[in-house]
């Protein structure tokens, strides 16, 4: 509270002040000439302060570079009506600050740097340094709540500040949401916010790399809006991609399956924070007539899981098979085997002797197959058992 008072005494104080040149620490930057744009300033025991008038289109950068050991903070707020609007301490290279103002219309600011050790500063302590003040234009500006429809793709920079799309959702309805960044600088970052501005689902590295991937089943009918901005204070240009619309497909976690047969399921990144009736594995077990056929024969067998193909990869469609063996325990699922790309192109295959449990039923019907996507990748699979045991390419590896 004490500091609240303290910064608004200062603002009044440097309002009626403005026009009185004795004063260094308070300027007008609409009225200095300078092609650089960088303006020198010091803290000495109380903040530096600067007004200037933000860009009519693009964003307003503004840097706190120092010059010395000063550990600078800089706050920027309205000129009116004294609302903070940006705030930051170590945004910048090292413990520099920077900030980022957009708006769709140019106002007037107040600029406040400070130092980091001011709020641990007590009556009569020294403390400041000086700094180069850097205002610079970027043509990155902000999306305010544009429409987006199912299988849309829109292209847009974050910048500082978060870009907003709105849509329409549905009870019962699934949307996929990907936000891929073009180039090595950002990290995206998603929200889903419900009609009342409520933040319901958020992802941050769900796909590739770091990008972004959402799921979301809608529990109410209403207007949605998808929040695309950055972890931290990455900045750059991205790609915003809404799925074609699919139906929230359940599937069940525990499965029957049998000699010859062909199971198929689409797995999700155990990254993306699904919610949408994902699942990040699907276990099988033996059905009667397989464990009958290991029980009479030699209990050799074959477990290949494949990339059924065809998949999106901004949407986690590119899975790298991975397939475990091993037995559900009181204490989880204990694995006695597994295989990565035993087929050749990550592509598993698992050949496994169950000859030594064969004359075992308890241990035979507790026997699962978990099929996954190696590294948290997704997609759609195949698994299929057959009889023998076929050799693993070259480059497999697996649980010896």
């Amino acid at each position: 509270m004490l500091k609240s008072i303290r910064y608004s005494m200062l603002l009044a104080s440097a309002s009626a002040l403005l026009a009185t040149p004795a004063l260094a620490q308070v300027r007008d930057l609409d009225n200095e000439a300078s092609d650089v744009r960088v303006f020198q300033g010091r803290v000495a025991g109380e903040p530096a302060v600067f007004y200037v008038t933000t860009p009519a289109e693009g964003s307003l950068v503004i840097d706190v570079l120092a010059s010395g050991d000063l550990d600078p903070v800089v706050r920027v707020r309205d000129a009116d009506s004294g609302e903070t609007i940006a705030e930051d301490d170590d945004g910048g290279e090292g413990l520099n600050s920077r900030v980022t103002i957009s708006g769709e219309a140019s106002r007037r600011i107040v600029i406040e740097v400070d130092s980091y050790s001011a709020d641990w500063a007590e009556n009569g302590d020294e403390y400041g340094g000086s700094f180069d003040l850097r205002l610079s234009i970027s043509n990155c500006t902000s999306s305010g709540g544009m429409a987006i429809t199912y299988g849309a793709s829109e292209r847009g920079s974050i910048c500082g500040s978060e870009n907003l799309y709105t849509f329409m959702g549905e009870a019962g309805q699934m949307v996929e949401i990907a936000m891929i960044a073009e180039g090595d600088d950002l990290d995206p970052y998603l929200e889903l916010r419900d009609a009342a501005g409520e933040t319901i689902a958020s992802n941050d590295d769900g796909g590739d790399s770091l990008n972004s991937l959402l799921r979301h089943t809608f529990e109410e009918s209403g207007t949605y809006t998808i929040v695309a901005t950055s972890y931290g204070d990455t900045t750059g240009d991205y790609r915003l991609r809404v799925r074609s619309q699919r139906a929230a497909t359940a599937q069940l976690p525990l499965q029957m399956i049998g000699i010859d047969d062909e199971a198929s399921g689409e797995l999700v990144s155990g990254w993306a924070g699904d919610d949408s009736l994902g699942l990040t594995h699907i276990d099988y077990q033996l059905n009667d007539a397989a464990r009958a056929a290991i029980a009479s024969g030699n209990g050799e067998i074959t477990i290949r899981m494949t990339s059924a193909g065809g998949g999106d990869a901004d949407f986690g469609g590119s899975i790298d098979p991975y397939v475990e063996i091993g037995y559900d325990t009181p204490l989880g699922f204990a694995v006695i085997d597994a295989d990565d790309d035993g087929a050749g192109d990550l592509n598993s295959l698992l050949p496994i002797d169950l000859g030594p449990i064969a004359d075992n039923p308890g241990l035979l019907d507790m026997l699962r197959i978990r099929a996954q996507g190696f590294g948290g990748s997704a997609g759609a699979y195949t698994l299929t058992i057959t009889e023998g045991m076929e050799p693993r390419a070259s480059d497999s590896w697996g649980i010896e």
